[in-house]
């Protein structure tokens, strides 16, 4: 309702004269219509609360107010309308009001908490909802989060068929004194201050789920709704900065939220693909810069910017020498101002990724101008390159990827994606330009070659900073092998705090892969920070209302199932907590546990999880020997179930709240299962099929004819016969129940599908399969390095 001499808003305190009549309008909306209790109506925070009135010829008929909760967060809470005014839009315009005044107290977030059936009207005003329902009394509720360090800011995008550009503000500063930049792009970017970069990060910001998708042309259907997040830095500028005239460029390319050459499941992309920035700088408090209409840019340097394949880069454009800060910006494209996402907005506050390595490749082959190099160990990262001091302008240079080589010596593209995927970069030199490589992507592979007058320099592998805290030394070669290789492997496969599957093909943080070795992650690195943000990803990825959790997390299709992908939110929160001891996790995520167990039960049949998505995937365990995978799903995921109901039993214990209804749940389940798959005169289940009889050791279940089913088979077959889920079932229940000499001699077994298998071949980093069909770079088979740490360590 627009404001006149008639309808008035007006700010207040609890002893106006209007505050009798927000307290009738709250009993009549949250009491009458509602059914709340008479509670709801006043509490102590009405105290000290600003509360904002709709008042039509002074009487007031909508309402709502704003509290400080002390946890450095203001909260909206109990607007309300009465029934016959809420088609004028009062309760948008109260919500403005008080986002206002959160703003004059110097909030930088705004809470609100609401039932479901609000979540269009916060949509609608901006406020994005942040993670899923939750019940109370009866009722869902769900909670939203608005961020406003950007509030004085606009968000800017480009033009459609622009891969990459370069933005250029120019701004004064009259004083000396601390300054903060605040900045997220929608692709990768890049910050520099007066020719310096701002920081040592590389791929920032990080992957999240940045914004809606359209999930319904997916090769399968998906019509869950999720959370979506955008990250941004604050970096300290203090030392950058000078009297007089300052230059900021951005370098913004590709990544994730732009890449469009290569659909998962048919999904491309996020909202509308389009690059975009948003900034603020603040000295002393005070805006000194920021991005607005203003702003102008220019198409990069780096043509094509995909995440997967590579980057064509032409020198000849210019603007690659950030240190120049002469360039004629007159002629560049105008910025268009946007709306700003409906996506939460955090600050990233983990460790991010970087040049941490820089190797030196070794040439193998050479012909003319052509040559093949040895970088010597299978990493993700990318060759820096210089032309020839008598390279001429347009002279090209490709350069192409690979994990492996064919018998005759040229690269072998099948691992890491084959010719459909290939990693290539190329580069146009204008003989100026003293180095190339590529600035938003990175390359899994051992090999590359180069077709150019080129000189190789280095190798420098990239990934998230995270730091080894364990040592390991065995006397066996296989044994030291699987941890070397696996370490190499597990780097490789992490950027921006997600643990991926492979670092070429897909690239995904694969739920599945990701809960299992979460806690051989935790236990080698320190990765606190890592697991916080990727905890919030797999959050960001469940259904804020069936609670199904999605196969990657951040989303970006793939298939997996509903037990060791879904999985995830229970078992990855539940190792945080054993290995960091923060309860305060627990409590945050325990909706979604929650949330993510009623969806299991509701896809059982007879107590067993039978389904997932209709036309989905609903996979078991995963790369057996030959991809026989034997088990039965249901087998698999309701042992993960199972896992989970009791993780999520301990879990509630813990944090005060015991639940009666879980333990009953279990045994339910268990009970099920057991009829199912369980043979009391042989003490083996379903048949002693690959590791099955460990699954349900692993679960307390069984007796000792079951451990000895396990020993007996395993002592006779003497390899592995199991997938991703059940090898790390098998060594750790071996490991556990006092048969660590059987789980060492399967380690180091030299049989067909085993570790030595690798080894053999020259492998450098661990398969995605015993045989070496696919990815060489997957680090799920890595999950028993925590027993090679907790039992084999000689050290």
């Amino acid at each position: 309702m627009a404001r006149n001499n008639i309808v008035k808003y007006i700010k207040i305190d609890n002893n106006h004269k209007f505050f009798k009549d927000v307290l009738s309008v709250r009993r009549e909306v949250f009491c009458g219509e509602e059914g709340e209790k008479p509670s709801f109506v006043k509490d102590s925070r009405d105290e000290k609360g600003i509360h904002v009135v709709c008042a039509v010829k002074d009487t007031v008929v909508g309402c709502g107010s704003l509290y400080d909760n002390g946890k450095g967060e203001f909260e909206v809470s109990r607007i309300a309308v009465k029934k016959d005014y809420r088609r004028f839009e009062i309760g948008s315009e109260i919500l403005k009001d008080l986002k206002l005044y959160a703003k004059e107290l110097n909030a930088e977030n705004i809470v609100a908490e609401s039932k479901t059936d609000y979540l269009d009207f916060f949509h609608k005003n901006g406020f994005p909802h942040e993670n899923v329902s939750y019940e109370r009394e009866g009722k869902r509720y769900i909670k939203y989060n608005l961020n406003l360090v950007f509030d004085d800011a606009e968000w800017v995008e480009f033009g459609d068929e622009t891969e990459a550009v370069i933005v250029r503000c120019d701004f004064n500063v009259n004083k000396k004194a601390p300054a903060e930049l605040f900045v997220t792009g929608l692709g990768y970017c890049d910050v520099y201050i007066n020719g310096k970069k701002a920081t040592d990060k590389v791929l920032s910001p990080a992957w999240t789920n940045f914004e809606k998708m359209d999930t319904a042309s997916m090769a399968y259907p998906i019509f869950n709704k999720m959370t979506q997040r955008i990250l941004y830095e604050r970096i300290d500028v203090s030392k950058l900065l000078k009297k007089g005239e300052n230059t900021i460029f951005f370098h913004i390319g590709g990544g994730w939220y732009a890449q469009k050459e290569c659909p998962n499941e048919w999904v491309l992309p996020y909202g509308n693909g389009k690059l975009k920035l948003c900034f603020k700088l603040l000295q002393g408090g005070e805006t000194i810069a920021k991005s607005d209409e203003a702003l102008k840019y220019t198409k990069s340097y780096v043509k094509r910017a995909s995440v997967y394949y590579g980057e064509d880069q032409d020198a000849r454009l210019g603007y690659y020498d950030f240190s120049d800060t002469s360039y004629f910006a007159e002629n560049w494209n105008k910025v268009t101002v946007v709306k700003a996402p409906v996506s939460v907005l955090n600050e990233a506050d983990f460790t991010p990724d970087r040049i941490v390595r820089k190797l030196k490749p070794k040439c193998i082959f050479q012909k003319g101008d052509y040559a093949i190099y040895d970088v010597g160990e299978n990493v993700s990262g990318y060759p820096v390159i210089e032309f020839i001091d008598d390279a001429y302008i347009s002279e090209p240079c490709t350069i192409r990827y690979a994990e492996e080589l064919n018998e005759d010596g040229s690269l072998a593209f099948h691992s890491a994606g084959g010719e459909f995927r290939m990693q290539k970069d190329t580069f146009i030199h204008d003989n100026v330009c003293k180095e190339y490589h590529p600035q938003f992507t990175w390359h899994g592979a051992r090999y590359f070659d180069v077709l150019g007058r080129v000189k190789v320099k280095e190798y420098r592998v990239v990934h998230t900073d995270i730091k080894p805290i364990v040592k390991f030394k065995s006397s066996n070669k296989t044994l030291q092998w699987i941890f070397d290789a696996y370490i190499r492997t597990q780097n490789s496969n992490i950027h921006g705090c997600i643990p991926s599957d492979c670092p070429h093909r897909e690239r995904l943080g694969y739920t599945g892969d990701g809960q299992l070795t979460a806690n051989v992650v935790m236990t080698c690195f320190d990765a606190e920070s890592m697991y916080r943000k990727w905890i919030r990803d797999i959050a960001d990825c469940q259904d804020i209302f069936n609670g199904h959790v999605q196969h990657t997390a951040p989303f970006y299709g793939g298939g997996g199932g509903p037990g060791g992908w879904g999985g995830a939110m229970v078992i990855v929160p539940y190792a945080f907590y054993k290995h960091y001891g923060d309860k305060a996790l627990l409590e945050k995520y325990y909706p979604n546990m929650l949330n993510y167990l009623d969806y299991m039960e509701s896809h059982s049949e007879k107590g067993l999880v039978v389904r997932e998505e209709v036309a989905g995937w609903c996979l078991g365990d995963w790369c057996s020997p030959k991809d026989k995978n034997l088990i039965p799903e249901p087998f698999v995921n309701t042992y993960f179930y199972l896992k989970a109901i009791k993780m999520t039993i301990e879990i509630a214990d813990v944090i005060g709240k015991p639940n009666k209804e879980l333990k009953a749940r279990y045994e339910k389940v268990k009970k099920a299962f057991l009829d199912k798959y369980y043979d009391k005169k042989t003490g083996t289940f379903y048949k002693s099929t690959e590791a099955c009889d460990a699954y349900g050791f692993d679960l307390g279940l069984g007796n000792e004819k079951t451990l000895k089913a396990i020993v007996d088979k395993y002592e006779k077959l003497g390899e592995f016969d199991t997938g991703i889920f059940g090898t790390d079932i098998l060594i750790r229940t071996l490991c556990e129940n006092g048969h660590k000499d059987l789980a060492y001699r399967l380690l180091t077994s030299e049989k067909e599908n085993t570790f030595y298998n690798m080894k053999k071949q020259g492998a450098t980093t661990l398969w995605e399969n015993w045989d070496g069909a696919y990815s060489h770079s997957h680090p799920m088979f890595g999950a028993v390095v925590e027993y090679l740490v907790k039992y084999f360590n000689e050290i």
